[in-house]
């Protein structure tokens, strides 16, 4: 009887790349919708749609990227990546997205090959930890919101830096210790939350059975004393913009609201439903915490009972259960930043400690089930899980479609959300919308939860004032300002209206001044101050300001335009001309009659 041939070992070559291209073509077909989704007037506004800085990589612009907070946090990487967008795209947000969308397939191939070296080139367990990655509802605000590129960058160069760790280990190569310290600067520089990555790193080396010695320790310094300075920064950043405790939560509450908030990290890992971009603290009828609350720390219990049956026996599961809590504790909320108790997009890193349980767990339920129909059941079970969260993430890309969309959102889930009526009446106010009477229901509707939130009263202000109801905008901004006269968003809006509406200037000129306290370098403020003391017929004193708005924001074309009357003003015509000329440059509408005159006139001196 002729012996069977032996088949030829599987060299495991051809298989991983095979399941990371399907992996990629998954998530793919997840993330292409939201490359057709806008902006949202939450945070893009100010980061990229009226930020100058963006405009070009002059030495000048990237000294302020890297000198500047930006709304409570220090992300210059991540300011950098928006200013190459503007170059090709402008303000485009499909570009954005695009980019975006990028940043996430690279993200989820860097999880793979960390999965894949960290597990000993097991592609099953590779496979299910970046496909659950890839596509899990919980990164869509992370994808799909353009101004949290921060996370998709941060994740980027951490998921590097424990590459370049686990290499180091494997090879006991410095050059790839030195590496890793590198990139890990490059994660810090893109989002605070990367300064977790050196207990990251003492966790891989519990799960690589490296032993804690000085040596182990000692080379960690280089990385603790960055997450030092960087948690430092963050700090400061965070008080710049009063973002530390705003809504002035008791150090007991946020123990328990910092407990609640990771066992909803654990919740929408399993059933990510009922997802919001804004999670407010939970109250109940008497503004007290909820009895869920107070019962939300027994999530400590759960984990030390599951870590210490699994320390030993199932070193895999201690080991992502502790890489979620390391990785996930520095945005619980039990030192309180912000106005939500939680946030989708924190789960980005965090969930791949979970994800690699999930993959290992899947792993070996394959293994045990054999060819037998229970494996062939576990396959299926798997697919439908897959295919399930990515419907999930193509509904709530939709949501991210727009401002009114996501707002709409918001309310539908907590009609007692005022910033959602705020964003939502802000959007009805836009000249591309022109939905005045909308934006008073929503103010209308908030005030009926918060009666003294000023800045409900600035957005009927400016719902009345396009309208053409001045005095009744006149009354909401002083309402306002009585509610809150620190912020002084108000008198910004109040100044115009005495220069535009009523002539009185001086009052005007005071309520620019009192913005200009809180925003030296205001575009806005700066100009209409220009424009006040121009119609008070004081042209050096406007000089003053519109030449310094020219030189702060140079694509400002107004600005050149009333600098222009100005100097006619003056009979400085040589000036006129050319600051009317720069005007016209830059796409205004600048009469050809008037600069003709002015022509004219300088031939004739």
């Amino acid at each position: 009887m002729a012996s069977k041939k032996k088949k030829p070992a599987n060299t495991g070559k051809e298989a991983p790349w095979i399941a990371l291209l399907l992996v990629l073509v998954a998530s793919a077909i997840t993330w292409f919708p939201s490359v057709k989704n806008d902006f949202v007037n939450w945070d893009d506004i100010i980061y990229i749609m009226n930020n100058d800085m963006i405009h070009s990589f002059s030495l000048e612009n990237i000294s302020k990227i890297f000198s500047t907070y930006w709304m409570g946090n220090y992300h210059p990487f991540a300011i950098l990546s928006f200013t190459f967008d503007y170059q090709f795209f402008k303000i485009t947000p499909q570009g954005y997205h695009f980019h975006n969308m990028v940043l996430h397939l690279v993200n989820t191939a860097l999880v793979y090959f960390f999965c894949f070296h960290l597990m000993n080139r097991r592609v099953g367990i590779a496979t299910v930890a970046a496909l659950l990655f890839a596509v899990h509802p919980m990164h869509v605000e992370s994808v799909a919101w353009i101004s949290e590129r921060k996370d998709l960058l941060y994740t980027m160069w951490f998921l590097m830096a424990l590459i370049a760790y686990l290499f180091y280990c494997r090879n006991k190569d410095f050059k790839y210790l030195g590496l890793s310290l590198i990139l890990f600067l490059f994660s810090l520089l893109s989002k605070a939350q990367a300064v977790t990555l050196p207990l990251s790193l003492l966790a891989l080396d519990y799960f690589l059975n490296r032993k804690f010695t000085v040596k182990t320790l000692a080379e960690k310094i280089p990385f603790f004393l960055l997450s030092l300075v960087f948690g430092i920064i963050a700090i400061y950043a965070q008080k710049a913009d009063n973002s530390i405790n705003a809504v002035n939560i008791s150090k007991v509450s946020s123990f328990f609201y910092g407990s609640y908030g990771l066992c909803m990290y654990f919740v929408k890992l399993i059933v990510p439903v009922g997802l919001n971009c804004f999670y407010e603290y939970p109250v109940n009828v008497s503004g007290g915490l909820p009895v869920y609350v107070y019962l939300s720390p027994l999530v400590f219990v759960f984990i030390g009972v599951l870590l210490w049956l699994t320390w030993k026996k199932r070193p895999y599961i201690a080991f992502g259960l502790v890489f979620f809590l390391l990785t996930i504790f520095p945005v619980l909320q039990f030192l309180p930043v912000g106005g939500a108790v939680m946030a989708d997009r924190y789960s980005y890193i965090p969930y791949l400690g979970l994800f690699i349980i999930a993959g290992i767990g899947f792993y070996e339920l394959a293994d045990k089930a054999g060819r037998s129909n229970r494996h062939s059941f576990l396959l299926i079970s798997g697919v439908v899980v897959a295919v399930l969260f990515m419907t999930l993430s193509w509904n709530r890309i939709g949501v991210w479609k727009n401002s009114i969309t996501l707002w709409t959102d918001v309310m539908e889930k907590n009609p007692r959300c005022v910033s959602a009526y705020i964003n939502r009446g802000f959007i009805y106010n836009q000249d591309e919308n022109k939905l005045y009477e909308k934006a008073i229901l929503d103010c209308e509707a908030g005030m009926l939860v918060d009666s003294n939130n000023y800045k409900l009263y600035v957005n009927r202000a400016v719902s009345y004032k396009k309208l053409g109801l001045f005095d009744l905008s006149f009354d909401d901004l002083n309402k306002a300002i009585e509610k809150n006269s620190t912020d002084k968003d108000a008198f910004l809006d109040r100044g115009i209206m005495y220069t535009d509406h009523y002539n009185k200037y001086d009052l005007g000129i005071a309520d620019f001044r009192e913005f200009l306290k809180l925003h030296p370098d205001s575009k806005d403020a700066m100009f209409n101050m220009g424009v006040a003391y121009y119609k008070k017929q004081s042209g050096d004193t406007a000089l003053i300001y519109l030449e310094k708005v020219v030189r702060l924001y140079p694509g400002f074309a107004p600005a050149y335009y009333l600098t222009a009357l100005t100097y006619a003003e003056k009979n400085n015509f040589s000036e006129a001309i050319r600051y009317g000329n720069q005007a016209q440059s830059l796409g205004y509408a600048l009469d050809q009659g008037l600069l003709k005159e002015w022509q004219e006139l300088e031939k004739a001196k």
